[in-house]
This record gives structure tokens, sequence and C-alpha cells, in this order.
């Protein structure tokens, strides 16, 4: 099938499918004409690669697991592992994440209680540059 197909049937636009194949996620074959000619399987794998990226997984890690799963299929124990590794590792970003908001809280709190006619954020409540496990 043609890469218009292909986007129609899954609901994407041809340009993510280039992307996709330029990054080495999706293949296809050159027709004489340069075009570019899908099997079948295509659709299946570019819906996997989307679900992927749905629930946080980057494309290397969608090309990564793609390729350890050539060659055999990918067994669900393999898929829970995976699942399980990104479900960590967001688990981890959701607690980074409150605790700035909650750093965040306290200062407006405090700030907040001193009055806002200060012209100047007091010592004890200004942001540090190298809060924990917050990349700059």
């Amino acid at each position: 099938m043609k890469i218009g197909e292909l986007a129609r049937r899954v609901g994407v636009a041809t340009s993510k499918i280039r992307f996709l194949e330029a990054r080495g996620v999706l293949r296809s074959q050159r027709l004489a004409n340069g075009y570019r000619e899908y099997g079948e399987e295509a659709v299946a794998l570019l819906q996997i690669i989307l679900q992927g990226q749905a629930v946080g997984f980057t494309l290397d890690e969608i090309h990564k697991a793609m390729g350890e799963a050539q060659g055999h299929d990918l067994s669900c124990a393999d898929m829970l592992d995976q699942l399980r590794l990104k479900l960590a590792e967001l688990d981890r970003h959701i607690a980074q994440s409150i605790a700035v908001r909650d750093r965040l809280d306290l200062m407006i709190t405090a700030l907040a209680a001193r009055g806002a006619g200060d012209d100047h954020a007091p010592m004890d409540l200004r942001m540090p540059l190298d809060l924990p496990g917050v990349a700059a």
C-alpha cells in the first residue's frame, strides 16, 4: 500500500510516517518510481509505535524493543517488564514534580504571609538553582 493509504488507515499524517521511517522505526520498500510501498504488517506496526508513544515510550525505546523482538514474538513477560520499567520511571517523574510543586506552594504561602509590599525576596525563600532531581 502507498503512504497515503497507510496514513488514512491508521489516522496519522503522511509526514509522521516519513518521520518514523527517517528515524528507522518504520520501513518501506521503494518502487521504481520512488514511491514508498508498505506491507499489510505496517498497519499493526504503526499502531504499536503510536500506542507506545502515547504511554510515554521514546522512539529510541520503541526502536530498541522492536529490534530485540525481530525474529521472535515479543512475549507478554517481555512486554510486562518494559511497561513496569516505564511505570517506575513515570512514578519517579511524578514524585519529582510533586516535590517542586510543594516547594512552590511553600514559597507562595510564605511570601503571601509576609505581604506583597517588600521589594526584595527574602534570602530564606530564594529558589536554589540546584533543586534535587530537577534539571536546570
